[in-house]
């Protein structure tokens, strides 16, 4: 559960510019290629987000562990308008969202969610405003809703902090990403 809530919430969308409307994905158009966003877990545990550019029509995001983006962790691939649709894990495992994943974006949200495992789950959610950060409820189907997760965009709109009550991230650098963000 707890991996399933990471690959929802780091990159549904990674860093947006909090807006009073419906935020876009992630804003590929402005990111540049070779973009690094270093980040930092609850746990301890750190990562790095590169984006690796276009192929086939989806946006690729490559994760890497620790704080000088070691071993591949995942793989998540964004539709042409930013949203998450797809993650392949480095141990060979897979996770699709359709018609993408919504658990960021203001408004009523469904989509359904399979794996490698065999899972084909419908997740329903709200999600609303609160300050500059937008707050995901919901659940699959049939099953017990997820805690609340408050979710804050970066200049990409992809997530500069998440918090679900048990594990929270923060995103702590910018590498290589242009003019968009200072200090990049």
């Amino acid at each position: 559960m707890r991996t399933f809530l990471l690959a929802l919430l780091f990159l549904t969308a990674s860093d947006l510019c909090a807006v009073a409307e419906p935020l876009p994905g992630v804003r590929f158009d402005i990111m540049p290629v070779g973009c690094r966003i270093h980040g930092t877990y609850s746990t301890g545990e750190k990562s790095v987000d590169e984006y690796i550019g276009r192929k086939g029509g989806r946006h690729i995001v490559q994760t890497y562990a620790g704080a000088t983006g070691g071993g591949l962790i995942r793989t998540t691939m964004y539709d042409r308008n930013g949203f998450m649709v797809h993650k392949e894990w480095a141990d060979g495992k897979w996770e699709s969202f359709a018609p993408y994943s919504c658990f960021a974006v203001p408004g009523s949200c469904r989509y359904t969610y399979r794996n490698a495992d065999g899972q084909a789950s419908v997740f329903v959610g709200k999600v609303t405003w609160r300050g500059d950060s937008v707050i995901s409820t919901g659940g699959f189907e049939g099953q017990a809703p997820f805690p609340p997760t408050e979710f804050t965009p970066g200049p990409f709109n992809s997530g500069a902090r998440f918090d679900d009550g048990s594990l929270s991230f923060l995103v702590t650098k910018y590498e290589n990403c242009g003019d968009v963000f200072q200090g990049s």
